[in-house]
């Protein structure tokens, strides 16, 4: 009876063993899924601010054209954009501005023709850094196009 004891005892060590195993596997793949979802909600809050700013910078524009920085004027497109990116932790995000002819031909940084009817042009630019180990950083924009006043 003895012996049955003790092959019972050592059965019952060889389970344990296996079970830590099996916990760890399993806990690197539960960790990496719940980080991924929460990199994937972070990335939408970031392109989403992102979006909101451009917009919020090109509403601005429509009605201030000429004021595309701090040189031109206080508050500004540039400004008004940067204040909607205060929330954002991925650095200092890129804002360009451009003018277009309402038929689509790009004037670039030529603020003479950011005149009413035509259309202003906000970018926003930034690198978005990921905590899942995996996921490479990203290269996010969002832009936002409106006729002029």
């Amino acid at each position: 009876m003895d012996t049955q004891r003790v092959r019972q005892r050592r059965g019952c060590q060889g389970n344990r063993g296996q079970a830590l195993v099996e916990y760890a596997l399993v806990l690197m793949i539960v960790l990496l899924v719940s980080l991924g979802t929460i990199d994937f909600a972070r990335l939408f809050f970031t392109w989403s601010s992102m979006a909101n700013a451009a917009r919020e910078g090109a509403r601005f524009g429509t009605v201030h054209p000429m004021w595309w920085t701090a040189a031109d004027h206080t508050p500004n497109i540039e400004s008004r954009t940067r204040a909607m990116l205060f929330t954002l932790g991925t650095g200092t995000p890129q804002v360009e501005i451009h003018c277009f002819h309402a038929h689509g031909q790009e004037y670039g940084d030529s603020r003479a023709y950011c005149t009413r009817g035509n259309q202003i042009h906000v970018i926003v630019r930034t690198r978005f850094q990921t905590w899942t180990p995996i996921i490479p950083a990203l290269n996010l924009s969002a832009t936002a196009t409106m006729v002029i006043e």
